[in-house]
């Protein structure tokens, strides 16, 4: 074969290579590779929906009407709580619930208002009520006299329009304002554009609507009633002499002590309450002069009181109710007993609890300075002996004034002349003169001095500067 024809086989060689090399080759298919797969959400982990509160408000006409409302409120607050553990307090005769939680034990919303009216019937308490998914709506509906239950938000709205504006306890200027452009009801309200109702009437009346109405959140404070101790005991035979009765309450009293001690807190009052079988119910107050939760110090109180107790008839049961619980401060006590340690103040108080029992509550108490020029208004009492006043007491530049100070001044003589004197009394120092009280109608213009009487005794007497008239104010000791 020649060298010609070998060039063109080698040659016709790489051509169908390069043919074949340069013809298309069709991309390959992709495979489909599936997720890897997602374990499953257990309960617990998955978001709970979103649960629409539900309100319920009662409002009681009658208790603005009856001696210490806020108290009777209190109670009814606590009754409430029976349904639910969500009462919130509106001053001054109204209650709103949260019922919502309460529906799977209690049944539907219309069953659960009717118990709860039928409640307040029982106590022959007249009550409108109203439930609303908003605390606000409720409480307009129930001052309105609705007695309806709304639970979607959407029909708020058209629910509230009939309602009057005084339905919503607004001030008086508020309301007159808006009677002023003709708006009476909540739809002529809430019908007016929000831009001009927050630049006439400020922001915080369409954010009050906008809670009304579920737009807007709306928290709630709860109700907490005080912690008290509260325990009875029955007795078999009833008892007829008091220094069995403290006997047979020692129990009672370790028991308050105990449940003091364990919440570390302390009372200043206790009640007692003795039933008896043909008598009315004998009620017996045992006051402190601190916060304290000594059993010592509860039982022997007590027993001061019971000594001086008459008992009307045998007694069958007894209670023992303490007042709010207070916090406990802590203290040490001196080691030693020492001059001004603590055990040297720790005598005080049972003394005047003691001195108290047997004497009265009011019959024992401190006295706190009063900056005032005015003697008569320069101290007062208080409960609890030692208490500092408020601001420190005028410095008389050390001019005496006498232990003993009248209720009011005795008067001595009528002075028609300026050198008048009582015929009895003798001027030994002065005269200091007080003037003072002109901002307050109760002015005062004296002249006092330290005088003595024909048997010795130092008093302290003066004589006004308008009438010349001599008193005697205070005695020395």
């Amino acid at each position: 074969m020649s060298a010609r024809a070998r060039d063109s086989r080698t040659a016709d060689l790489f051509a169908a290579e390069l043919a074949a090399a340069s013809v298309p080759v069709p991309a390959p298919k992709p495979v489909a590779v599936p997720p890897p797969p997602v374990p499953p959400v257990p309960p617990a982990a998955r978001p709970a929906p979103q649960r629409r509160p539900l309100w319920y408000a009662v409002l009681f006409p009658a208790l603005l009407a009856l001696p210490a409302p806020q108290e009777r409120l209190h109670r009814l607050a606590h009754r409430a709580q029976r349904y639910t553990p969500l009462v919130s307090l509106e001053p001054p005769a109204a209650l709103l619930l949260e019922i919502r939680g309460s529906l799977r034990l209690f049944g539907p919303p219309d069953a659960l208002q009717a118990r709860i009216d039928a409640d307040w019937a029982r106590d022959g308490l007249r009550a409108r009520s109203a439930a609303a998914p908003s605390p606000l709506a409720a409480l307009w509906l129930a001052r309105a006299g609705a007695s309806i239950v709304i639970e979607d938000p959407a029909a708020l709205a058209g629910r509230l329009a009939a309602l009057p504006l005084a339905c919503t306890g607004w001030d008086a200027p508020r309301l007159e304002r808006l009677r002023a452009i003709g708006v009476t009801r909540l739809g002529e309200l809430l019908r007016l554009p929000r831009a001009g109702l927050a630049r006439r009437f400020g922001p915080a009346l369409v954010a009050e609507l906008d809670a009304a109405l579920a737009r807007a959140s709306a928290p709630r404070r709860a109700f907490v009633p005080l912690e008290r101790f509260a325990a009875r005991r029955d007795f078999e035979v009833g008892i007829e002499e008091a220094a069995r009765l403290a006997v047979a309450l020692a129990p009672l009293v370790e028991r308050c002590a105990r449940f003091l001690r364990a919440r570390r807190a302390g009372v200043q009052r206790l009640q007692l309450r003795l039933w008896h079988r043909a008598a009315p119910v004998t009620r017996v107050t045992a006051g402190f002069a601190g916060v304290t939760g000594d059993p010592r110090r509860l039982q022997r109180v007590l027993e001061e009181r019971l000594s001086r107790l008459a008992l009307a008839a045998p007694v069958r049961a007894a209670a023992l109710v303490s007042g709010p619980l207070e916090s406990l401060s802590g203290g040490s006590d001196d080691a030693f007993g020492g001059a001004g340690g603590a055990a040297e103040h720790a005598a005080a108080p049972p003394l005047i609890e003691r001195l108290r029992a047997r004497l009265g509550e009011h019959a024992v108490y401190g006295v706190a300075a009063i900056a005032e020029h005015r003697p008569e208004g320069a101290s007062r009492r208080v409960r609890e002996p030692g208490v500092a006043a408020a601001r420190p007491p005028i410095d008389a530049a050390g001019v005496p004034r006498p232990m003993l100070l009248l209720p009011s001044p005795q008067r001595l003589a009528a002075g028609s002349a300026a050198d008048a004197r009582p015929s009895d009394w003798r001027l030994e120092r002065g005269p200091e003169r007080i003037e003072s009280g002109w901002w307050d109608g109760a002015d005062v213009a004296r002249d006092y001095y330290v005088a003595r009487d024909r048997r010795g005794a130092r008093g302290w007497i003066f004589q006004e500067r308008r009438g010349r008239d001599w008193y005697l104010h205070g005695l020395f000791a």
